[in-house]
């Protein structure tokens, strides 16, 4: 059923959430489940951080990443969870679906963020846009 697992994740409560959810599942499963985590920074590293790092863009998301993320790779590391860590720069939920894809990935598992009524029909979530788009379910963790 569920082998590939996408849990994206921004480092929020909700985020911790879903890492819980996905730890849940993948231990319920009597197979080999990989959890592939994915983090979306919408924002490039500043320019002096750039000339430090030789202009290497994508090392310099991968340590911001797996600094906001470190908590969840060690919860899926001693809860015994295959997982890969994937960084993208760009809109959450172009990047997320890309993944997903690339990744072949059989679920979705995401935090919701709680937008308002007004804000949230008017901007939309990027768990509601992923869940309305996606290829394989999606799993929305409050």
């Amino acid at each position: 059923m569920f082998r590939t697992i996408l849990l994206a994740t921004d480092g929020s409560e909700n985020a911790r959430r879903a890492t819980e959810a996905a730890v849940t599942l993948a231990g319920e499963l009597s197979h080999q489940v990989t959890v592939v985590v994915v983090h979306v920074a919408t924002s490039p590293p500043s320019q002096s951080r750039l000339v430090r790092a030789n202009f290497d863009v994508h090392a310099l998301l991968e340590e911001d990443a797996r600094q906001v993320v470190r908590g969840t790779l060690d919860r899926l590391e001693a809860a015994g969870v295959s997982s890969t860590l994937k960084v993208a720069l760009g809109e959450p939920v172009t990047e997320i679906l890309a993944v997903a894809k690339k990744e072949n990935a059989d679920l979705i598992v995401i935090g919701s963020r709680g937008l308002g009524a007004i804000r949230g029909a008017v901007m939309g979530s990027v768990s509601q846009k992923i869940a309305q788009t996606a290829d394989c379910p999606v799993m929305i963790v409050r």
